[in-house]
């Protein structure tokens, strides 16, 4: 399953791409691939489609309410408030427009088959949803964890767990009345290799921790659950948007994960044998707006361009945009569409299509247009030409598919002529 949006892409490579990569041991933020995607009912859409368009993981669903929205703001995408729904029954629809069901009767943090787990609906008894609201006194001041919840939602009491360093109390949220143990509270303000661009860094996961996780809507509970055929001691707590599990019998680096949710919302809302969320229908691509390319660190503003003074294509104005010939092709219409950015320019040694050249077949090109949808060009072929013998029919002339060509400068760099004498040339047609 491809990414449906360039903006999820880009959210799930931070996090994920090194996991996936094995470039860092660790448990999923997100999971190793998309698993569906299309478009959810949403009534107080901005766009008043009444939609917005989704993808689902292991750990989450992505959402774009508002596609008019910069991708480039921080929440552009964010993820629903699963588990609040799941817990409650009530599938949220609109801003304040809901779809009553029943709770649900999946295993939150333990094997599928597990038959004494605690369950979403178990924790209903502890948990503020939009049936109502379950505070807890606070707890900060020298507390524990110390309930435990079974699959029926009856909590009761084990003073040993205020032996356990893990279990201690070290935050409160006053705007839902629920304390956070320490080993939570370390997990999420804790810090480890990302994606940034096209390199890894060390920084916040998750930054701020309530995008991905919301606010805690209940306290912390221990439970038996069966984990890989195992029973072991799990601590569980509920978000807004995901569930935390802590199981100190599990390997360093997953002792602390987020539950599954995203596949069981999914299971919960269509079944398991379901069509799942609706398609996007095709239509007319708009202007271009934005190019990104996330396994290169591109994302760039379009500008449009005709031809320079000597009859050629003229090239994009800012070091770190590129430019569309917008007397050819619009992107996402039949034919070859062309755009062109900078290998480097005055001054700055990597410009926007310093990279260009490490793009390979099969790897993944965005164009978002004004009426913000997002289509991907999957890569098809290199070129490099000579700057005077390019084939400009290839690049720039008909064609029955509908391609995305993109052009920068290659080879040596002749200071009389103040050129280049080389280009290099992608090209990339419409994903399926």
């Amino acid at each position: 399953m491809p990414f449906a949006d360039s903006a999820f892409e880009n959210v799930w490579m931070r996090n994920d791409q090194p996991v996936a990569s094995k470039a860092i041991a660790r448990s999923w933020t997100w999971g190793p691939a998309p698993l569906a995607t299309g478009l959810e009912t949403y009534t107080d859409a901005p766009d008043g489609s009444g939609k917005r368009l989704v993808q689902y993981f292991d750990k989450s669903r992505m959402e774009i309410n508002n596609p008019k929205l910069s991708p480039d703001d921080k929440w552009f995408v964010t993820n629903g408030l699963l588990t609040v729904e799941l817990i409650s029954g009530r599938m949220q629809i609109g801003d304040t427009r809901f779809e009553t069901g029943k709770p649900a009767n999946i295993n939150m943090g333990a094997d599928a088959d597990d038959a004494n787990a605690v369950m979403y609906s178990s924790f209903g008894s502890v948990s503020n949803t939009s049936a109502g609201e379950k505070r807890q006194p606070d707890k900060s001041n020298g507390g524990y964890a110390t309930g435990r919840i079974n699959r029926q939602g009856a909590v009761s009491e084990d003073a040993s767990k205020s032996k356990v360093a893990e279990a201690k109390i070290v935050y409160f949220e006053k705007a839902t009345g629920h304390n956070i143990p320490k080993v939570f509270m370390d997990f999420l303000l804790s810090s480890g290799t990302v994606r940034t661009g096209v390199a890894n860094a060390n920084k916040p996961l998750l930054d701020p921790w309530v995008f991905a996780m919301g606010l805690p809507i209940s306290d912390a509970y221990w439970s038996t659950s069966k984990i890989g055929g195992k029973n072991m001691e799990v601590l569980v707590q509920a978000f807004e948007r995901r569930v935390l599990t802590y199981a100190r019998d599990l390997p360093q680096g997953w002792q602390v994960q987020m539950g599954n949710i995203g596949q069981h919302y999914y299971e919960w809302r269509y079944g398991s044998n379901g069509s799942g969320p609706q398609k996007q229908v095709k239509t007319a691509p708009g202007l271009p707006m934005r190019l990104t390319v996330p396994v290169i660190g591109i994302n760039a503003k379009v500008e449009y361009v005709g031809v320079d003074k000597d009859n050629n294509m003229d090239v994009p104005k800012d070091a770190f945009n590129v430019a569309w010939f917008k007397p050819g092709t619009v992107p996402g219409n039949v034919g070859n569409a062309a755009v062109a950015g900078h290998l480097d320019y005055y001054g700055i040694k990597e410009a926007v299509f310093y990279r260009l050249n490490t793009l390979k077949p099969g790897d993944r090109i965005y164009m978002r247009d004004d009426k913000g949808r997002d289509r991907a060009f999957v890569v098809t072929r290199h070129m490099t030409c000579e700057y005077k013998s390019c084939p400009l029919t290839e690049t720039f002339g008909p064609t029955d598919a509908t391609r995305l060509n993109l052009i920068t400068c290659a080879g040596t760099f002749n200071r009389a002529q103040q050129n280049y004498d080389k280009r290099t040339v992608i090209f990339s047609e419409l994903a399926p």
